[in-house]
């Protein structure tokens, strides 16, 4: 890990102008993948730029019709956020069951989304929220929804002298929960992960979106089932039929892994586990 300079600068104009004029720099987050990955030699960094002086990109910020998560949010901050608690009840079960305290006060959002691992946490939430990625760059800011990002990730992934901003989710009156399952507890990295997002009228789904992690090299949502859905009452969406075209999605995007028979079946309990809480109204 040779390390010839480390920058932590003030504004966002700063990092950009640091980022330009370092054309190889790395940009330091929460740390916690990164510093790993540079001690193993996964990752080479002449120039280090810390971003933990910019409190722009540490609020949780109400709009009137969306909410703005800052890039260096932690998921300590999410989980103690009113707002997250209020308006995403699937990104507050996601980060209390987020890794040990100590990783939940240092591990951020934007580097959980950047690092863009299988397993990650928060990406199948904000897949299921249909969130927007706020970039910043020397030329200007890029938008750009969540699922299109990870759907074409070689064309759309963070661009060298980027940063990520933050994520806008809209304030949506639907049903939300998330679940994964790990090999022992919240320490443990997921082995399967879902989130979903229902709106519901007069008890038949309108509208749901379902998102799925550790099922391949990204998190994906299960278009077919959330079609197959639509119009559906409550009760039918855990049945028989519809866990086939969950186990069908995991199928897709993991043919021939060893770990298929797992998924297919396992699929099915997370699922319920989460939409489950997603019905329920007591607070986790």
């Amino acid at each position: 890990m040779d390390i010839e300079k480390s920058y932590f600068p003030n504004s966002m104009k700063e990092v950009l102008d640091l980022l330009y004029i370092n054309k190889n720099a790395v940009i330091l987050g929460g740390g916690t993948d990164l510093v790993l990955q540079l001690l193993r030699g996964e990752k080479e960094a002449q120039v280090l730029v810390g971003l933990d002086k910019l409190e722009e990109l540490k609020e949780i910020r109400e709009e009137e019709d969306s909410i703005f998560i800052g890039s260096m949010v932690t998921f300590t901050t999410l989980a103690d956020s009113n707002k997250i608690k209020n308006y995403f009840q699937n990104i507050y079960q996601c980060a209390k069951a987020m890794g040990s305290p100590q990783i939940r006060n240092m591990a951020t959002v934007g580097g959980n989304i950047i690092n863009a691992g299988s397993a990650a946490d928060i990406i199948p939430c904000l897949m299921s929220l249909e969130g927007e990625l706020i970039f910043s760059s020397f030329e200007g800011e890029r938008r750009i929804n969540i699922n299109r990002y990870f759907v074409n990730y070689s064309l759309e992934k963070i661009k060298d002298r980027e940063v990520l901003k933050g994520i806008m989710l809209h304030k949506a009156p639907t049903l939300k929960g998330f679940y994964k399952l790990g090999k022992r507890n919240s320490l443990a990295i997921a082995r399967l992960s879902s989130s979903v997002s229902v709106e519901v009228s007069q008890g038949r789904v309108i509208d749901i979106k379902v998102a799925l992690g550790a099922v391949g090299r990204f998190p994906i949502r299960a278009i077919e089932y959330e079609h197959w859905a639509v119009d559906k009452n409550l009760e039918e969406l855990v049945s028989e039929e519809g866990m086939l075209l969950l186990s069908k999605a995991v199928e897709n995007s993991i043919p021939g892994r060893k770990t298929l028979s797992f998924k297919r079946e396992a699929v099915k309990g997370v699922f319920k586990e989460a939409y489950g809480r997603a019905l329920d109204n007591v607070n986790y």
